[in-house]
């Protein structure tokens, strides 16, 4: 086999071989550092629960490391900020809860808005909650053993009115409509009483009752503060519950902390997702490649909820505790960069 002969002496030729090494070592890290998003304006939205603001807070920081400028989120509720999105007015939001959302969107939402596949999957939770004593005590699996059967009925009854009390939502909010709409339907009035205080207030009577080892039957959802107070498959346990609507009829199953798989949950269990617009989307490949990308777990999410409760946190607060997940899953988030850089190109 003949050898080829390169021209030129033995230094120069080092020379060029370190320089081309340079070279890739410099392409490299300016793929791993590349800012798509640098020089564009990002304007997002945040919904009104608490809950919401650490969600919004990874991703802020996620555009920011692909080099976005990205606006405060403006506070909005749910119909405006899908009306706003349609407009153009705001890029995007990360707190979509579907198919709960679904009746929200505007007409020309198939035209203007993305939704993407969820980052949390079946973490919106609504439902009805028992603690752990009294389902082992009374063999409950769902609202209708406690309704139907005096004995139980009377065990949860914490003011002697003859009702067991149901801990609920305050009016004004969805949860207290559909609580009143099931007992409603399902002729409960005579047997259990909503209870529709303040939600902190019910909480923390509901919390008291356990505490004093009482049967307790209250409502709640997740992510939130709540679910880490008292802790569902530990301390509590998510029963069956009849829905108000056909949709809402439907079992769950994969439900943590569930007395049965699968789960009728009263309420339907949504996938939390982002939303955008979508001549922002078209714009901006790599931000449609990290909402493709982005997972945020429920716990984490309800964790700092729990920490903005505790501490009495603002936003801004909120804001080193998002980079601090980052930082504890960068190989993770690393990947949904990379893809959004490469999406780019």
């Amino acid at each position: 086999m003949t050898s080829l002969k390169l021209k030129g002496n033995g230094a120069s030729l080092k020379t060029l071989a370190l320089a081309f090494i340079a070279a890739l070592a410099v392409g490299s890290a300016h793929a791993d550092n590349h800012k798509p998003g640098k020089g564009v304006t990002v304007q997002p939205a945040v919904a009104t629960w608490t809950s919401a603001i650490p969600v919004s807070w990874v991703y802020i920081e996620l555009l920011s490391d692909l080099g976005y400028e990205v606006e405060d989120p403006m506070s909005l509720q749910n119909p405006v900020a899908y009306l706003a999105m349609s407009e153009g007015d705001v890029d995007y939001w990360p707190n979509g809860w579907f198919p709960l959302h679904d009746p929200q969107l505007p007409d020309n939402a198939d035209d203007t808005i993305t939704i993407f596949d969820p980052l949390c999957s079946g973490c919106g939770l609504q439902g009805y909650l028992v603690n752990n004593e009294a389902i082992e005590k009374y063999d409950i699996e769902g609202i209708m053993d406690i309704a139907d059967r005096e004995e139980v009925r009377n065990a949860f009854d914490h003011d002697d009115d003859g009702k067991a009390e149901l801990y609920g939502c305050p009016p004004g909010w969805g949860c207290h409509e559909g609580i009143n709409a099931m007992i409603d339907k399902f002729e409960l009035g005579d047997r259990i009483d909503h209870v529709d205080a303040g939600y902190s207030a019910n909480f923390t009577e509901a919390l008291s009752q356990i505490e004093e080892g009482n049967p307790t039957l209250y409502m709640t959802w997740g992510p939130s503060a709540w679910i880490l107070k008292l802790v569902p498959g530990e301390d509590v346990s998510w029963i069956n519950a009849p829905g108000i609507v056909e949709d809402e009829n439907e079992k769950a199953s994969g439900i943590d902390g569930a007395v049965t798989d699968p789960i009728e949950m009263g309420f339907v269990a949504a996938d939390i997702q982002v939303a955008a617009n979508n001549k922002f989307l078209e714009e901006n490949p790599a931000a449609k490649e990290l909402f493709k990308q982005a997972e945020i777990p429920l716990k984490w999410i309800s964790q700092v909820d729990g920490k903005m409760s505790d501490e009495d946190l603002d936003d801004s607060e909120v804001q080193p505790l998002a980079r601090k997940w980052i930082e504890e899953n960068q190989d993770k988030v690393d990947k949904w960069l990379k893809a959004a850089r490469e999406a780019a190109k």
